[in-house]
């Protein structure tokens, strides 16, 4: 047997498990409660959490020398050894929610707008806003590096990027070219002065033709990786606090069209800006995203075709303090064409 390949203790992505080495990874305390699945998923990400959910079972990888279960809690000190996989492309999203998790090349990001002072673009599901949690990935971040050498604008891990979406969401984002629109845009966006909508598929059909969600989230106890719902905040002396660590949340939607009974089209504004907030409200009123690799009903399956989540922020309105005299703007990314190939697919069914 080649010798083991210690891995360092931080968690960083990578992009496969080594073909010729069994890989060795000591769970820190910080990863620790984790499923073996998901933390596998999260670390190795070449690899479809399918694929080490079967190499799990089948004792390609072991917990402390023995075979497991995928689902298994990791504590701190275990040993989790990683024998070589095949290596290519993700076989699916986490969870096999969707299909193949496609990375665009950098050159091939749509520009919605672009002046002096900002550009504004329409990412495309797979890629990353900025490479923090897979180095060797493409993201929005190094895209803009490449296209604007020299423009050292903002966080130097993530030039331009004024606000992010997460990796498996499509849409519209702006990113700053000058260091005073830099700063002016997160100002809007610590203040919530910006407007998004977003479109998304979801599970079933709310009741109404409208809703408001106002539940705090917090990162969850069980898996830091994922967010969940906390209790109402409490307003107590010296201001408000929650035994969760949670902070306010506020997300409304309106029902856009529904298919069959069993899906719907939902446009979606949030009016905070919390890590997965419209992926977690709308699990928690029971009708999750389609596609969601962290938060579907694992026991249902999606509509047949679908591979990436189905959520895109479509609309975008900020002021531009380079265009008319900073008034209003409205910037809008057209669906991308595997997404509106699904609506109309239920369309016709």
């Amino acid at each position: 047997m080649p010798p083991l390949a210690a891995l360092p203790l931080s968690k960083t992505a990578l992009p496969a498990i080594q073909r010729d080495v069994p890989a060795q990874i000591t769970i820190t305390a910080a990863e620790a409660g984790q499923r073996l699945d998901i933390y596998l998923a999260d670390r190795f990400s070449a690899h479809s959490r399918a694929a080490l959910q079967r190499a799990v079972k089948s004792g390609q990888i072991t917990v402390n020398s023995k075979t497991v279960k995928p689902g298994c809690l990791l504590r701190a000190g275990d040993i989790v050894v990683v024998f070589p996989l095949p290596s290519g492309k993700r076989e699916g999203l986490s969870g096999g929610q969707a299909g193949k998790r496609a990375t665009a090349p950098p050159q091939r990001i749509p520009i919605l707008y672009e002046d002096a002072a900002v550009v504004v673009i329409n990412k495309p599901a797979g890629l990353l806003t900025h490479a923090a949690e897979d180095p060797a990935a493409s993201s929005v971040a190094k895209w803009f590096a490449a296209r604007y050498p020299g423009q050292h604008i903002g966080d130097p891990g993530r030039p331009g990027v004024v606000h992010r979406l997460d990796r498996d969401t499509s849409g519209v984002m702006v990113l700053a070219k000058t260091s005073e629109v830099f700063a002016t845009l997160k100002e809007q966006f610590k203040r919530r002065h910006v407007q998004k909508e977003y479109l998304a598929l979801v599970l079933g059909v709310p009741g109404g033709e409208d809703g408001r969600i106002t539940r705090p989230i917090a990162r969850s106890r069980r898996n830091p990786n994922r967010r969940a719902v906390a209790p109402p905040l409490k307003v107590k002396a010296g201001g408000v606090q929650s035994p969760f660590a949670a902070k306010p949340a506020i997300t409304e939607w309106r029902r856009e069209e529904t298919f069959q009974g069993k899906y719907a089209l939902l446009r979606v504004m949030p009016y905070t800006g919390r890590t997965h907030q419209i992926r977690v409200h709308l699990h928690f009123i029971g009708h999750p995203i389609i596609g969601d690799p962290i938060y579907a009903f694992k026991r249902i399956s999606p509509p047949a075709g679908i591979q990436r989540l189905m959520l895109h922020a479509e609309k975008l309105t900020l002021r531009l303090p380079s265009v008319d005299q900073g008034k209003r703007k409205v910037f809008t990314a057209p669906l991308p064409a595997e997404f509106e190939a699904i609506l109309d697919r239920l369309r016709q069914a």
